[in-house]
């Protein structure tokens, strides 16, 4: 079985342009992943706000040509609970149409909170979600052609523990609060051809009058500088922008300068086919 990843969308998680701002760029749908198989199966990774759209828009691909299935997706896979990674949840209940048994493959700390709050347990409840407990660092097979292991990272655990996704020879890592506390980052990145970095953020000085310590992502400057050696050999690409980040407008100078030292930024539709 051949798969495809697509890139659904490129946004931190209030999308570009935020509500009351005008943005940067073109307009960017929430950060998201999809693994599309040459016999239709689909598996998502995060549920964001945008999940209708993406999904309207990953249907007309030519290149998606979706079997007779009880569902719209058949996997989803969460990186944590922070709002543009899950929310997109409450559009699998019973209002959808085929949205039944679909394996929803969590953390435990995940899982947790999915099942003590509203409305995330009466998508278990009612059938919608089949909750798959993974422990990080364990690898599993969601369906045949695909390897999938969530990598644990540091990123505020307001409600849950926070995962990069290895998928194959691809790693997600949509959140993370920086480099420096995750001694592994390097290594793991090095075992992965095709590498999506959070680069929410370009320089401290992109949200006047907010303390941007409070809200941690590493700068795309640093996360140039510390792997730019790994881009000659591997795709390195920079997604979940804030709608403040400069590499947003692919015209700018910022861009530019993330383009020559050999890193890409994420499009919306961006795909690439993926190897077992």
């Amino acid at each position: 079985m051949a798969w495809t990843c697509v890139v659904l969308g490129t946004a931190q998680d209030g999308g570009n342009p935020q509500l009351g701002s005008p943005g940067v760029g073109p307009p960017r749908m929430v950060a998201s992943l999809a693994a599309l198989a040459d016999d239709g199966t689909t598996l998502l990774i995060d549920a964001t706000p945008d999940v209708k759209a993406q999904l309207s828009g990953l249907a007309s691909l030519p290149s998606h040509q979706r079997r007779d299935s009880p569902n719209i997706v058949d996997h989803i896979v969460l990186t944590h609970a922070h709002m543009g990674h899950y929310a997109g949840l409450v559009q699998f209940g019973k209002e959808a149409h085929n949205a039944r048994g679909i394996k929803c493959w969590v953390t435990p700390s995940m899982a947790q909170f999915l099942r003590s709050n509203q409305p995330w347990r009466a998508l278990e409840d009612g059938g919608h979600i089949d909750i798959q407990v993974t422990e990080p660092g364990k690898s599993f097979a969601p369906a045949p052609g695909l390897e999938l292991r969530l990598v644990q990272v540091p990123h505020r655990p307001d409600f849950t523990d926070a995962v990069g996704v290895s998928l194959n020879e691809v790693f997600y890592l949509p959140d993370i609060d920086g480099w420096e506390q995750w001694g592994e980052a390097e290594q793991v990145l090095a075992r992965h051809r095709i590498c999506l970095l959070d680069a929410t953020f370009y320089d401290p000085a992109e949200l006047p009058g907010r303390d941007i310590s409070h809200i941690s992502h590493p700068f795309v400057d640093d996360t140039v500088a510390r792997f730019s050696h790994l881009a000659a050999d591997r795709r390195m690409i920079l997604t979940h922008l804030n709608h403040s980040n400069p590499i947003s407008d692919p015209e700018s100078a910022e861009a530019e300068s993330v383009r020559r030292a050999g890193f890409e930024v994420a499009a919306d539709l961006m795909a690439f086919p993926l190897s077992n």
